[in-house]
């Protein structure tokens, strides 16, 4: 008996197809349950402290995960970067990374684990530093309370400060200073965190970043020298005197200042508002050592005609 293969193959054809069709969805529904693994590819982005710089371009990493097919489908659109940064305090040129599973970006929807990376470890090369140490400026002004005044200046603790950047940036800072403020209201012993001004610094890293400023207000004393000659800075004009010529200083400061104080230490200047003529009215200024007060008794004099002797 003869058999008819076009017949054989077109008999029953829609029959046929469909269990073919069948057959295809079966075999694709039990694949997509098994577990099967995908290798991808990713570029490590390393973030480094501002002012340095890599060395040489991370390696790419190779990923290999593991899920069943359709949970892999999942991964088709996830980030194929992995971001990592350099510790802001790292002074040296090398750094070290060890890169776990959980640095992989995988969508938390996806049932996959990560189960191999390549390379693991890696060591991250930036650009020299270097190191300096500063003296530290107090831009801090003292208001006391009720007349007080500043006795033995400020403390500053600590005195220096550590700074790490560029070489080139490091050869032109000589110090470092704290924010302008000012401390009102102290009486007695005070303790003070004021911040350093950074602002200028750029990318140079600076610590600690706030200092202690201390000190101690003390109830003023107070002297007074008389017989005080009253100058100008570009001398009394010829032919004419001050009235008075000679005045009293009151000044005030921490008692151990004004017992070391001479008269020779206190200077009274003249400071006219207008022309050094004849009848002209003078401010009279006092000129002490820092830390002490003072002003003139009285505090103005009078430009006159110097008489004429016969």
């Amino acid at each position: 008996m003869r058999i008819n293969l076009t017949q054989l193959f077109t008999r029953n054809w829609a029959l046929k197809l469909a269990a073919l069709f069948l057959a295809i969805l079966l075999y694709v529904a039990v694949a997509a349950q098994q577990p099967i693994n995908q290798t991808f590819t990713l570029n490590l982005k390393v973030r480094v402290p501002p002012g340095r710089a890599l060395r040489s371009a991370p390696p790419p990493v190779v990923v290999v995960v593991e899920g069943r097919g359709g949970e892999l489908l999942k991964l088709r659109s996830f980030d194929k970067n992995i971001a990592v940064s350099v510790p802001d305090t790292l002074a040296g040129g090398t750094w070290h990374l060890a890169l776990r599973p959980s640095d992989i970006g995988i969508p938390k929807n996806a049932d996959v684990q990560v189960t191999d990376i390549t390379p693991r470890d890696i060591t991250v090369m930036l650009d020299s530093v270097a190191r300096k140490d500063v003296r530290i400026v107090a831009r801090v002004t003292v208001s006391a309370d009720s007349g007080g005044v500043l006795q033995g200046g400020l403390a500053i603790t600590p005195n220096q400060a550590h700074l790490v950047g560029p070489d080139q940036l490091l050869a032109t800072i000589e110090s470092v200073t704290t924010v302008p403020t000012e401390l009102s209201g102290l009486s007695g012993t005070f303790a003070r965190a004021v911040p350093l001004d950074t602002s200028n610094l750029g990318v140079v890293r600076v610590a600690p970043r706030e200092v202690q400023v201390s000190g101690e207000v003390a109830v003023p004393a107070h002297r007074v020298f008389g017989g005080i000659a009253v100058e100008t800075g570009a001398g009394v004009p010829t032919g004419f005197v001050f009235t008075p010529d000679r005045v009293s200083v009151e000044v005030a400061g921490a008692p151990q200042r004004l017992a070391n104080l001479t008269r020779d230490s206190v200077k009274v200047i003249a400071r006219f508002s207008g022309a050094a003529t004849a009848g002209a009215a003078a401010h009279l200024t006092v000129l002490t050592p820092p830390g002490v007060a003072g002003h003139a008794v009285p505090d103005s004099a009078q430009l006159k005609v110097a008489p004429r002797h016969k």
